[in-house]
């Protein structure tokens, strides 16, 4: 017979192999009655040895039992039950993992605020041009009519990097489509999923990360658990995406593939456009530009 710790804080795995809580027993149940959860699924909190099934560790009624045991399709996210989920060896995402992710999103956030931005700028633009036209000999009504422009524009930009940010971070997969690319995803300190809320406030955080001079941003390479700034005051950590499930053996330690790439793309650029300047400056000071 189980034991069941006093403590009402649960800890359980979701179909797509993701720990989720800390929950109330009551809160399983609940979850249990409505079909969210299976009778098999995994569930732990402090003072059990391991993971066990929810029809064991909360004694659920054999009826119940047979009717939550349907055969459903197989699928292999499905953790069998009794398998247990390594809470210690975590892989926390290296710094140069996080900084090619982030270049893959902004990169993706570009092309996606030109497809949101253009049409709206296009629209505006021929109520601006016209203002301008009918008002050409003064210069303070014809930047007036730029400014709803340029404030819309501003705001569309900051709010589709926002709801991206939240939204990728909060949602199943735990990643944006950067972080999903070079194999990284956001959690909370104990592992578990954030809130979208918690993802906003975490956008917002990334700012303090940038001021002064990115400090924020270096912090990830010199803390323990490889947090910048904006993890630390969200309590949140970014690791593998094998992290946190029954397969930590399939964490990546170091760079992989995908990371490299981008890194020597960004490299490469970066040499150009340091050669470019080179050439331009030494244009200019031969005069040759004329």
């Amino acid at each position: 017979m189980n034991e069941t710790p006093n403590d009402d804080s649960w800890f359980f795995v979701d179909a797509a192999r993701q720990q989720q809580g800390p929950v109330s027993a009551e809160d399983l149940q609940v979850r249990y009655a409505r079909g969210e959860l299976r009778a098999d699924t995994l569930i732990w909190q402090t003072g059990m040895a391991e993971w066990q099934p929810l029809r064991l560790a909360m004694s659920l009624p054999e009826p119940v039992v047979r009717a939550a045991q349907d055969p459903l399709p197989a699928n292999p996210a499905i953790m069998a039950p009794g398998t247990p989920i390594n809470r210690t060896d975590i892989v926390y995402a290296g710094f140069w993992r996080r900084v090619a992710a982030y270049q893959l999103d902004s990169f993706i956030l570009s092309i996606a605020s030109y497809i949101v931005i253009l049409p709206v700028m296009m629209v505006m633009g021929m109520g601006a041009q016209q203002a301008m036209l009918q008002q050409s000999d003064d210069p303070s009504a014809v930047l007036a009519t730029m400014w709803p422009m340029m404030a819309v524009t501003y705001f569309l930009i900051f709010a589709l990097q926002t709801v991206y940010f939240a939204w990728m971070h909060s949602r199943r997969e735990q990643a944006t489509l950067g972080k999903m690319a070079v194999g990284i995803k956001v959690a909370r300190s104990d592992g578990s999923r954030i809130s979208f809320a918690r993802g906003i406030g975490r956008y917002f955080a990334m700012f303090l990360s940038a001021l002064p001079l990115g400090i924020g941003f270096l912090m990830a390479a010199f803390t323990a658990r490889k947090q910048a700034l904006h993890d630390i005051i969200c309590d949140t950590i970014v690791v593998d995406r094998w992290a946190y499930t029954d397969r930590p053996d399939l964490q990546k330690r170091g760079l992989d593939g995908v990371t490299i790439a981008i890194l020597v793309i960004l490299a490469l650029m970066l040499l150009f456009f340091i050669g470019l300047g080179l050439m331009l400056g030494a244009a200019l000071a031969s005069g040759d530009w004329r």
